[in-house]
């Protein structure tokens, strides 16, 4: 399966590619590594992340600028923005819930791989680049979103999506979590994620992307310099 929406070009494929983690087990104790993310009664320090390819292309109606829900006007599909500029975006974090958040993508941050020198890393991940996204989440709807991931994605230059990795250990440059406790109508969070690109890939633009069938919002703008 391939998408022609994404920045207006085909991905490379199409399909959720199960199972790609990568894990790093924190220095110290007795040297074992961490079993990966999911493993009952893990106690390690690590964190996953996932790779995955757009799906199958959005019909035409799905990008109508007029769209609103639970009263809140969505920002158009396809829409191409700016680091700093938001969006306004609904999506279904599992099949009891719709979500209308407003986000944006403040920052964009190329960090070197000994950065995550107090982390024991697999050879996979070395030869990655990893990238600090910022962003900014504002709670337009009615559901409270507690502990929900926010469906941003690194686009690199291989036409991939990349999900952001999610840590067992707390990881203060950029913790990577989902939305905070208690994050119902009205609240506004800041949020830091981390992605791996592989074999030192390239960040092209970060993608909003809540469904499969969602022409994705994207943001593209300079790299930060790490302090």
């Amino acid at each position: 399966m391939h998408n022609d929406r994404v920045n207006r070009r085909p991905l490379a494929c199409a399909a959720i590619l199960a199972g790609a983690t990568l894990v790093l087990a924190g220095c110290g104790g007795n040297g074992s590594s961490a079993p990966a993310a999911g493993s009952a009664g893990s106690s390690g320090t690590s964190a996953t992340s996932r790779t995955t390819t757009t799906p199958t292309a959005p019909s035409s109606s799905s990008s109508d600028p007029t769209v609103t829900v639970q009263g809140v006007p969505l920002t158009a599909q396809g829409t191409k923005l700016k680091v700093g500029q938001s969006a306004r975006v609904s999506w279904h974090p599992n099949q009891k819930t719709t979500g209308v958040m407003k986000v944006s993508v403040t920052k964009l941050q190329k960090v070197p791989i000994s950065a995550f020198s107090d982390w024991r890393l697999d050879p996979a991940t070395l030869k990655s680049t990893p990238y600090f996204v910022h962003a900014t989440v504002h709670n337009l709807g009615r559901t409270p979103l507690s502990g929900v991931p926010v469906p941003l994605y690194l686009l690199d230059g291989r036409n991939t999506l990349l999900q952001p990795s999610t840590f067992r250990a707390l990881f203060p440059a950029c913790p990577s979590t989902p939305l905070p406790a208690k994050f119902t109508r009205g609240k506004k969070t800041s949020l830091c994620l981390v992605y791996f690109a592989p074999d030192h890939g390239k960040l092209v633009a970060v993608s909003v992307r809540p469904s499969q069938d969602f022409d994705p919002i994207t943001w593209a703008g300079p790299l930060a310099k790490q302090k």
